[in-house]
């Protein structure tokens, strides 16, 4: 009997500690650990992206792409709708090109008459008194200046030196010529040969900006056709300088359309 009672209390302490472990999460067993919780929960979140596109990202950090630079918009030059070509279109309305070489290029490649284009290798805007007084005899109803490519060599970096002597000469010309349209052309960029051959034209982009500005300040239209060296892979003549034959006619339609 004795024996009978020690099993029965013995299976009621078993029980009660049993009751216990259980309510008590002891025999409730985990695989996976809590200290991996946040990297279970990541694996879980990878597993439900679209694989496609985790593969790209990969692709993008082992195979970056090559940055391609924007290319410029060339505008596109229109041809005269009269039919006239820019010579005669000159001539009809009196227009005058006055400068240096730039405007040689137009009469050598029959361009322009010679009676349309007064020129000289080497001139400046702060020397072309003599050329002015040609002008003045011929009294054209616009006048286009070409200058800039000389007075950068002489000026070097003195870009204020150069704007007060295109200043002056607009001076004399307005008055020497009170009912001519006056334009001013840029001054055409060079290529690494030209570079070569005088540093002084690194600073053509200033010149230009500062040139632009004075016409604004006077009213006097900027015209800037440089664009259209970007229509020729190889657009200039051995000295860097010069544009090549092409050239020539397409700047006189970009001045016509222009000056419309």
């Amino acid at each position: 009997m004795k024996n009978i009672i020690k099993i029965f209390i013995c299976i009621i302490i078993a029980l009660g500690i049993s009751y216990y472990l259980v309510n008590n999460n002891i025999f409730k067993t985990d695989t996976k650990s809590s200290v991996y919780k946040d990297t279970e929960e990541y694996l879980k979140n990878e597993e439900n992206k679209d694989i496609n596109e985790i593969k790209e990202k990969i692709d993008e950090v082992n195979n970056p792409k090559e940055e391609v630079p924007e290319v410029p918009e060339i505008p596109e030059i229109p041809d005269d709708p009269s039919g006239m070509s820019p010579k005669d279109i000159f001539q009809q309305n009196k227009i005058l090109m006055i400068g240096d070489s730039f405007v040689e290029g137009m009469a050598a490649y029959g361009v322009l008459y010679s009676s349309n284009a007064i020129w000289e290798r080497g001139k400046r805007i702060d020397n072309m008194s003599d050329q002015l007084a040609k002008g003045v005899e011929y009294n054209p109803s616009s006048l286009i200046l070409v200058y800039g490519s000389n007075d950068v060599q002489m000026w070097d970096y003195n870009v204020d030196g150069f704007i007060n002597a295109y200043s002056n000469s607009l001076d004399n010309i307005t008055s020497s010529l009170p009912n001519t349209k006056i334009y001013v052309c840029s001054i055409l960029p060079v290529n690494e040969v030209g570079l070569a051959e005088d540093p002084s034209f690194q600073y053509i982009d200033l010149f230009n900006q500062r040139l632009e500005d004075l016409c604004n300040q006077r009213g006097i239209p900027f015209l800037d056709s440089s664009y259209i060296l970007n229509l020729e892979s190889d657009p200039y003549s051995p000295d860097g300088i010069h544009p090549k034959g092409f050239y020539y006619e397409k700047w006189a339609l970009d001045i016509l359309n222009k000056m419309r």
